[in-house]
């Protein structure tokens, strides 16, 4: 039995189990288990303008009520998370179904990369002016209060600071490596 992962209290960073990280046959199961673990369907979106960033997501999660403060977990590689360490902010778009379209654009499906993602839906901004999906489901804009790096991605904290209730729809679902539907 091998070591579980350790925590690195002063890097604020987990320190991979060796003898998983390098195991194929693990990874490739992992990635098939996380596929059946249905969620909503998010744009997690930063910056403004030309400097603005997003990406399609289904790791968000709440925190806590009081104060109000939910997480995101980003790749470090990815253009978005670059923008979400610069602005500070960071706001989730939850999708309708309807918006199937969105997030293949921005998980780039199509080759849209940058601010161009933007493009194709009209956008709104709260407290913090990360960009809003004004026909999101809901909207949480949130300022950046901590973050976590944790192998390839960062855990990023945010306070909310506004909350956009949109209309209500079917949600847009993400499980077994295909979008789904409620309705």
């Amino acid at each position: 039995m091998s070591a579980p992962a350790a925590h690195d209290a002063e890097a604020g960073a987990m320190a991979p189990s060796l003898s998983h990280a390098a195991d194929p046959e693990l990874t490739s199961a992992f990635k098939h288990a996380m596929g059946r673990l249905a969620g909503a369907v998010s744009l997690i979106t930063a910056g403004q303008g030309k400097e603005a960033r997003g990406l399609t997501a289904t790791a968000v999660c709440s925190v806590s009520v009081a104060p109000p403060t939910l997480l995101v977990c980003v790749n470090r590689h990815g253009e978005a998370h670059h923008a979400i360490a610069r602005s500070g902010a960071f706001c989730v778009n939850v999708l309708a179904e309807h918006d199937r379209p969105i997030a293949d654009r921005f998980a780039g499906r199509h080759g849209h990369a940058g601010a161009d993602k933007f493009d194709a839906a009209d956008w709104l901004s709260l407290a913090t002016g990360a960009p809003v999906l004004g026909d999101a489901l809901v909207s949480i804009d949130c300022t950046l209060v901590e973050h976590v790096d944790a192998y390839t991605h960062t855990v990023f904290f945010g306070t909310v600071r506004a909350v956009r209730l949109g209309a209500t729809a079917p949600p847009l679902i993400h499980f077994d490596r295909a979008y789904r539907s409620l309705a």
